[in-house]
């Protein structure tokens, strides 16, 4: 029969396990879909595991288990958003323009690479239209700079460089 077709409840145990990630976020409902999802294709594929219950679920087990073990720690961290995919020095250095006032105690907005981004600055209010430095990134807060484009002068006449 269609519905007891083992590939088929597998695969809609995984997609259940997988949906259920959203309702109870925690990132380990999903491997346990996952797992599920490979148990559904390997016993799909292998003809011999259609017609052994045990051994799907020991597949299952071990499958879920090893994703879990190897992969939740690295994925938990892209899906809070504590892990930038590249090196996050790349802002470094570049420059970006003001487009919402920023003041040390309050952060405003730049426009850098074709879209706007949350600015922050440490030590200086830097107003709309001025260029900054990008110090660093931190996550998806630009803090920026002033005083490395502009060079202070501690006299007034001497400008000369």
């Amino acid at each position: 029969m269609f519905i007891f077709n083992p590939v088929f409840v597998w695969a809609f145990l995984g997609l259940l396990f997988i949906g259920l990630e959203f309702a109870i976020p925690g990132l380990v409902i999903s491997f346990f879909g996952a797992g599920a999802l490979i148990t559904s294709l390997l016993t799909a594929i292998v003809p011999g595991l259609r017609s052994s219950v045990v051994w799907q679920v020991l597949l299952w087990l071990g499958t879920s288990s090893l994703s879990l073990a190897f992969l939740r720690r690295y994925l938990s961290k892209v899906f809070r958003g504590t892990t930038l995919i590249g090196s996050g020095d790349q802002a470094s250095g570049r420059t970006a323009e003001v487009i919402e006032r920023i003041t040390p105690e309050a952060p405003g907005r730049v426009h850098f690479e074709g879209t706007s981004w949350k600015a922050a600055s440490y030590t200086e209010t830097l107003e709309k239209g001025e260029t900054v430095t990008v110090l660093k990134q931190d996550g998806l807060t630009l803090i920026v700079s002033k005083s490395l484009i502009e060079p202070v002068y501690e006299d007034e006449n001497d400008k000369s460089g």
